[in-house]
């Protein structure tokens, strides 16, 4: 019993040690405690076949009625003031018809405006995708974007430079549950 309080207490100072060093910091616990305690609800969109997992406190703007043939839905944070952090699924036809994934890719990589920082093939609802990641004007964007059947399927994370970090693991908690069914 002495051994296991010994034990717990110097668990407690190692812990206490980091903190106070700078090792852990309280945004990486929060960021952890936020993706365990956030409960996910599931958005459906059957007119473009898409479905996404989101945290039930986060707000849900879709304006895919505005266009015919596209799908523009954000989700965001409801605690955010900024109002610049958001994840954001777009649905649209492909600007030619039979594009290739890489030929798009190189589109939207020669058109973003700001430092592109990575550019990986990946994947999105099981299907071949890439990823970019990049700044511009104090905001830090990550863009994923696949293509099936002549539409091609975006998912944009963006918040600012500083609070990037904060969300991202529930942006990419909401990426990989994105579905086209």
């Amino acid at each position: 019993m002495v051994q296991l309080s010994k034990i717990l207490l110097v668990s407690i100072l190692i812990m206490t040690f980091l903190l106070l060093s700078g090792f852990v910091t309280n945004q990486q616990i929060i960021v952890v405690a936020q993706t365990d305690e956030n409960n996910f609800v599931t958005y459906n969109n059957p007119t473009f076949a898409i479905r996404i997992q989101y945290p039930s406190d986060w707000g849900r703007l879709d304006l895919s009625f505005l266009e015919n043939d596209s799908a523009d839905i954000d989700f965001y944070p409801l605690d955010d003031t900024s109002g610049a952090k958001n994840v954001r699924i777009q649905v649209k036809t492909l600007p030619l018809q039979n594009m290739a994934l890489d030929e798009y890719t190189n589109v939207q990589t020669n058109s973003i405006e700001g430092q592109l920082l990575e550019s990986n093939a990946t994947a999105l609802a099981d299907l071949p995708a890439h990823e970019i990641v990049f700044t511009n004007l104090g905001l830090k964007t990550m863009q994923i974007w696949t293509i099936k059947d002549d539409k091609i399927y975006t998912i944009t994370y963006v918040a600012e430079e500083e609070d990037y970090q904060n969300d991202f693991l529930i942006a990419q908690r909401m990426i990989k549950s994105f579905e086209i069914i």
